[in-house]
């Protein structure tokens, strides 16, 4: 239960509002609250960290940066899965940090602002290093070791996975 408390929670507070108007942080917070309600059957029970973390913020970017004429709330998981999914191959136009990043601009945001938007992408899309010792030097277990590259893309793969092998079916939403 404290699980499921922490996950909207932590949609609380990112349901800052956007100073590109009252539509926008409406369907931000429409994007935020789908993005908490089809995360939560798949949300780890025993686990404070982990690249689940930030599979909220990714998701809740992806449905608030679809075409306007497409509801945040209206996506199947289907949907939402193929497109967190990287293709094999593709070229890096087609990445999920392009789809975002091409979707904010349309919705008139400026990535390049101090909103808290803007620093919530940048925070997910800033490239980091593989990973595999601590700071002192201490070789760090598989399961700790980062791959290095963003954390939409982390967050995308976990938030994929979890989805499309959870036990409720995948056309539905609910």
């Amino acid at each position: 239960m404290a699980d499921m408390r922490n996950l909207w929670w932590a949609a609380g507070r990112m349901a800052f509002a956007l100073s590109t108007g009252e539509q926008a942080t409406v369907r931000w917070h429409h994007a935020l609250r789908a993005s908490a309600t089809l995360l939560e059957p798949t949300w780890p029970k025993h686990y404070s960290a982990g690249p689940f973390t930030h599979a909220l913020p990714t998701v809740a970017l992806l449905l608030y940066a679809r075409p306007l004429d497409q509801d945040p709330e209206e996506v199947s998981v289907d949907e939402l899965v193929v497109a967190l999914t990287p293709s094999p191959g593709d070229a890096t136009d087609a990445s999920l940090e392009h789809t975002v990043r091409d979707g904010l601009t349309q919705h008139g945001h400026d990535l390049e602002d101090d909103s808290p938007l803007s620093a919530l992408f940048r925070q997910l899309t800033t490239r980091h290093p593989p990973l595999a010792y601590t700071a002192t030097g201490v070789e760090l277990s598989s399961a700790d070791n980062w791959p290095g590259g963003t954390m939409m893309e982390e967050s995308a793969r976990w938030a994929a996975h979890s989805l499309a092998h959870h036990h409720i079916s995948a056309n539905s939403r609910t």
